[in-house]
């Protein structure tokens, strides 16, 4: 099929596979006259990806310097977890009556499969996955703004822990799932949605796991993120 994005988006979506991917590491400087000559672009379309991506998080355009890549820190991560609870609460409140039987099924299949790339050792499957099981009562929102900024955050927080695996965290998660399913098939909307807040989307009770994947990456980026 013939690509219509514009080409600063196409560009975006190419240097977001990188850092997904490790090519570009946490607090590298971006080299845009290699990426430049090896894509075959001008450096305009860039610069306006490179903005983009400034503005949703992913780097910092440092004047003088170039472009680096964000770090994430112990405290990126716990405001990130806060704006997801309070966001996600909120939405389950409102949408709670429109979580039919369906939207339940459809939940129920991403978390066996979530269950499944955790056998399997696939984290980057699981924390895609782990963003659908969400999206599947989210997207019933008519909220565009909210539900843009909650992919957006978990886009940057699982782009960066995708490359470690954590199963003990993985099942944990898959179980709380499994908790939230089943609260909501009782339609017990308080039950339902407190449990989102104060358990899953508690960063104090996963604070352990966090922890343990940044002392999986590398001595540099565990310092930073243990200050």
């Amino acid at each position: 099929m013939i690509n219509i994005q514009p080409l600063r988006e196409q560009i975006y979506e190419y240097m977001r596979d990188e850092i997904n991917k490790g090519n570009l590491q946490p607090g590298e400087l971006v080299n845009t006259s290699k990426i430049s000559r090896s894509l075959g672009i001008s450096k305009t379309p860039l610069r306006e990806a490179l903005i983009q991506l400034e503005c949703d998080g992913f780097v910092t355009i440092l004047p003088r310097k170039g472009v680096m890549v964000n770090r994430l820190t112990l405290a990126d991560v716990r405001e990130s977890w806060e704006i997801c609870r309070v966001f996600e609460y909120e939405m389950m409140n409102k949408l709670f009556d429109h979580i039919d039987e369906d939207c339940i099924a459809k939940m129920e299949a991403i978390n066996n499969e979530m269950m499944a790339a955790t056998k399997e050792k696939d984290p980057d499957r699981f924390y895609s996955l782990n963003i659908d099981f969400h999206d599947a009562f989210l997207s019933l929102s008519k909220n565009s703004q909210m539900r843009r900024i909650l992919r957006l955050i978990k886009q940057r927080l699982y782009d960066f822990l995708s490359r470690s695996c954590i199963p003990e965290w993985e099942s944990v998660n898959c179980d709380e799932h499994d908790e939230l399913i089943r609260l909501l098939k009782s339609d017990d909307r308080e039950a339902a949605t407190r449990f989102l807040k104060e358990v899953h989307w508690a960063f104090e009770k996963q604070q352990e796991h966090i922890r343990r994947f940044y002392e999986q990456a590398s001595p540099e980026e565990g310092l930073a993120f243990r200050n």
